[in-house]
């Protein structure tokens, strides 16, 4: 089965790593998970963060959103143009005060280390009430290597 990173991310909220897969499927479950990715969390081996078990689950990722209509679902091109992980644009982005324009948003990457192809990407965006409008603006450019 194919699960949304964000999905992911939100059954494995409070993990404290390195973790097993026991481990995280036992706090997937706690946090309200789907069984079959509790099941598929319990077959990962040991971990040290969250681009791990995103690496892991590489195969299994991908899915409908939940709530969503499979014949609702929204079809993107494969394009060449950078691509970046979620925590990895988070990080990037501490310490951002919202809302912020795009040139606010790349001068804090910046500052943050961020590469050349994520500054750029931000500056090109609207101004944004936080983190979540972020990642919405850019979603075209989630999903890189972990």
């Amino acid at each position: 089965m194919a699960f949304q990173v964000t999905e992911v991310q939100k059954a494995l909220k409070g993990a404290d790593y390195p973790m097993n897969g026991d481990q995280l499927a036992e706090l997937a479950q706690k946090n309200g998970a789907d069984d079959a990715l509790v099941q598929d969390l319990r077959g990962l081996r040991e971990v040290d963060g969250p681009n791990a078990v995103m690496a892991e689950l590489k195969g299994e990722l991908g899915g409908s959103t939940p709530g969503g209509d499979a014949k609702d679902e929204k079809q993107y091109k494969d394009v060449e143009s950078p691509a970046f992980q979620v925590n990895e644009v988070q990080k990037y982005l501490k310490g951002v005060d919202y809302p912020a324009d795009g040139a606010q948003l790349a001068q804090a990457a910046t500052q943050n280390g961020a590469p050349d192809d994520l500054v750029d990407t931000l500056k090109g965006l609207r101004q944004v009430d936080g983190p979540n409008t972020v990642m919405k603006e850019i979603k075209d450019h989630l999903g890189g290597p972990a």
